[in-house]
């Protein structure tokens, strides 16, 4: 084989060791700076692949057209220990359906949604819908569980226990029922803010093992 011949028989075989690379199962490593490949599995190594644009709209558009015919396709998927971390002035994350759910959280043993306020004035999850009929701002399927609530038992002969130790404050009301049927009843529930507790009233004196009260507080 000729010089000319053996150099051409290397170009086509490196060619191809790199298309098998980019197209194969395996990741295909590169450099920080190399272009992305599409439709290949890119390896960025250590490096992380950042874009950036002045632009008022989307840096990264991500489009799959099979959604459209309703093959439930999906966009962007991420996985990792944090799937996507974002960060907005106005809003971190948007989700929008026009048919279907804005956004879906889902956990095996954790929580599918999660929503702090950690600033003053601040929400961790707000669920609105306007005051109209079939409208709901939140439908709740399941259990619900609320940390400011609790069942004390006012003791027999007394009528009326105190529950310490919460943060009340000046918009804080107070919900309360007997949770045994008796002949008497709660007459009243009333939390104190200076002292950070919550008398829970009966009528009259608690009968042979006491009247249990659930309470619930709320801002209002």
């Amino acid at each position: 084989m000729s010089r000319r011949g053996m150099l051409a028989g290397l170009g086509a075989g490196g060619a191809a060791a790199v298309a098998a690379a980019v197209t194969g199962g395996s990741p295909a490593a590169g450099d920080p700076g190399d272009p992305v490949g599409q439709g290949a599995d890119n390896n960025a190594g250590t490096t992380s692949t950042i874009l950036r644009s002045n632009l008022t709209g989307a840096t990264l558009d991500v489009r799959n057209t099979v959604g459209s015919s309703g093959g439930g396709s999906v966009a962007v998927k991420a996985n990792a220990e944090v799937g996507v971390d974002a960060n907005g002035f106005d809003a971190g994350v948007v989700g929008f359906s026009s048919n279907g759910n804005g956004v879906i959280g889902r956990s095996d043993i954790g929580f599918g949604v999660v929503g702090t306020a950690t600033g003053p004035g601040g929400v961790g999850v707000v669920a609105s819908a306007p005051d109209e009929f079939s409208k709901t701002a939140l439908d709740v399927r399941g259990q619900v569980h609320f940390t400011r609530s609790g069942v004390a038992t006012v003791p027999a002969g007394a009528t009326s226990v105190t529950v310490s130790g919460l943060h009340i404050f000046g918009s804080t009301h107070a919900l309360a029922v007997a949770q045994r049927n008796t002949a008497v009843w709660v007459k009243a529930a009333v939390p104190d803010q200076a002292s950070g507790q919550l008398s829970l009233h009966l009528n009259a004196k608690a009968p042979s093992g006491g009247v249990p009260v659930a309470w619930w507080l709320l801002e209002a």
